[in-house]
């Protein structure tokens, strides 16, 4: 898909990923509307983007997504500035395992409240224009992890939820897509300025741990990249490290379906085969035991011509 003319609301837009994301998608041709908490940064990168890009091109609006009421609001805002969305970016998060009600509530929660209202707005079948939905899982997401056990539960539970969305028999009719990415963690400030002390377990971590384990910005955002511009982009799930770019695949029902169906249609085959074999096993048989009878008559005629040579006798 190209991103040229491409409307795009991301969440979590104002430093980290979520701002390599919106220059990724600039730099391609797409215009962007993107929500963040922080007003102050979130202005900032307004700012930056538009004196590179244009005016036009990108605004950012202040926005608590875990208020219902108010990510509402931010996506009516997106509508009247974009006109329409073609992909939906649910990018907010947070790791903190100290505040876990907080956390599973801006992971998860908010991702299934824009993915929804993503697909209210896009969906054909109500005279929407179809779309995408990308929802940002993690490595976590694909793995698990001791020190931040909440924290994985989050990213576990995006990476279900979208690819059971991306399962549905009816995405061709809606015209829409679901893709999920699970990065590795990325070199950002969010998580070389870290607060480690609470972290559980922290210390079982060899030295240097999660400095080595992160990834430059721009590797992600090259995965980010390739993943929306994915020609078919439905169910894809993207792994994304420093060193290693990697795709699943989500397999849809009716698919299973038909796998079944090609199972019992091999099912009825075999046992057509068998009973063929039977048919020939048994006349074999057939045969064998008319051989014998043959045999057996023979045997007792030369018997029969003995007894009456002994009696002429």
């Amino acid at each position: 898909m190209s991103l040229k003319t491409k409307n795009v609301f991301l969440t979590g837009g104002a430093r980290g990923l979520g701002k390599s994301f919106i220059e990724g998608l600039l730099s391609l041709g797409a215009k962007v509307f993107f929500g963040d908490i922080d007003p102050k940064t979130g202005e900032a990168t307004e700012q930056e983007y538009r004196e590179k890009y244009g005016r036009d091109r990108v605004k950012f609006f202040q926005v608590d997504c875990t208020d219902f009421s108010k990510f509402e609001e931010a996506f009516a805002a997106a509508i009247n500035f974009l006109g329409h969305i073609d992909l939906m970016v649910n990018n907010a998060g947070i790791m903190d395992e100290s505040h876990f009600e907080q956390m599973i509530l801006l992971n998860y929660t908010t991702a299934v409240k824009g993915t929804l209202m993503a697909v209210e707005h896009m969906r054909k079948d109500k005279g929407g224009k179809g779309g995408r939905i990308i929802n940002m899982s993690s490595i976590a997401g694909l793995e698990n992890y001791l020190i931040i056990p909440v924290y994985t539960g989050t990213k576990q539970a995006v990476r279900a939820f979208t690819s059971c969305l991306a399962m549905a028999p009816t995405n061709k009719q809606q015209g829409i897509e679901y893709g999920i990415l699970c990065p590795s963690p990325a070199a950002t400030d969010l998580l070389l300025t870290a607060d480690c002390s609470k972290v559980r377990h922290f210390d079982l971590l060899p030295p240097g741990y999660l400095e080595n384990l992160a990834a430059p910005v721009e590797k992600i955002q090259k995965g980010f990249l390739k993943l929306v511009c994915l020609e078919e982009m439905n169910g894809a799930i993207l792994y994304t490290s420093d060193t290693e770019m990697s795709f699943q695949r989500v397999d849809r029902d009716d698919d299973d379906d038909d796998d079944d169906d090609d199972d019992d249609d091999d099912d009825d085959d075999d046992d057509d085969d068998d009973d063929d074999e039977e048919e020939e096993e048994e006349e074999e048989e057939d045969n064998d035991n008319e051989d014998e009878n043959d045999n057996d008559d023979v045997d007792d005629n030369e018997d029969d011509e003995v007894d009456e040579t002994n009696d002429d006798d």
